[in-house]
């Protein structure tokens, strides 16, 4: 994590959208060193024996890094009080998006390769309506630093809402399961009264929901078909009355 005073263009962005404080930066990770070597080695190798091969594998590979573009290495995610402002690692040009009205839905993948654990795959899609949409991946230094900071800032700034919504006998969807005060709700399911729910449980990737009294388990779900996994988990609790996380309508 990084903490350089933003661009320019960075701080106009954010005080246009009303964004208040920056709290963190983060830029790119660098490649460790063998890494680095190999795609050097890769991208001189294929270009004295096939020019044209040796200068694809840089345009799909190398330059994607940081190590080997100005560009990439130019790029930041900036995390503000009140929302975020971030360079794709894809593509190019800004994109800011509030914490209010954020969509957040995690994917985070560990390998296991010939018995040994690979790189962790870390992929979090953020959007918001009329706002936009990112794809914010370990492109960006310490993932486990930003990722969860960014589902927590959506449960500070949507959980009063989400908490009066509910209170008020509304349903909230967050994905593919959806709460209200009734029960717990997923596809092909359809709704699990409170009292009926045994727990809630992340585990392995998956969101599991088991039924009372039955050994099986009632639904389960990749993480990534969450959104906003902070305040569903939160939110769960409030309504099992375990606690009541989501703060004061």
């Amino acid at each position: 994590m990084t903490t350089p005073v933003p661009s320019p263009e960075v701080s106009g962005l954010a005080a246009r959208h009303g964004l208040g404080t920056l709290r963190a930066v983060f830029a790119p990770k660098r490649l460790s060193r063998w890494i680095y070597a190999a795609h050097l080695f890769n991208t001189l190798y294929l270009s004295l024996l096939f020019l044209v091969p040796g200068l694809l594998y840089y345009w799909w590979q190398a330059r994607r890094h940081p190590d080997f573009s100005r560009r990439q290495s130019r790029k930041r995610l900036h995390l503000f009080e009140g929302g975020m402002v971030v360079d794709p690692p894809s593509g190019s040009g800004p994109v800011v998006l509030t914490w209010d009205s954020l969509r957040l839905q995690q994917d985070i993948t560990q390998l296991v390769i010939n018995g040994r654990p690979a790189p962790t795959r870390y992929v979090y899609t953020a959007s918001a309506p009329g706002q936009g949409s990112v794809r914010i991946t370990e492109f960006y230094e310490d993932p486990g630093t930003w990722g969860p900071w960014m589902q927590e800032a959506v449960l500070a700034a949507q959980g009063p809402a989400v908490l009066k919504t509910l209170q008020e006998g509304g349903t909230v969807p967050f994905g593919v399961l959806a709460l209200s005060r009734a029960g717990l709700s997923a596809p092909g399911k359809g709704r699990l009264p409170w009292p009926e729910v045994e727990e809630v449980r992340v585990s392995g990737g998956l969101v599991f929901v088991t039924r009372a009294g039955d050994s099986a388990r009632w639904s389960h779900h990749p993480v990534k078909e969450i959104t906003n996994l902070h305040l569903f988990l939160a939110a769960v609790s409030a309504l099992r009355g375990e606690t009541d996380p989501l703060g004061d309508a």
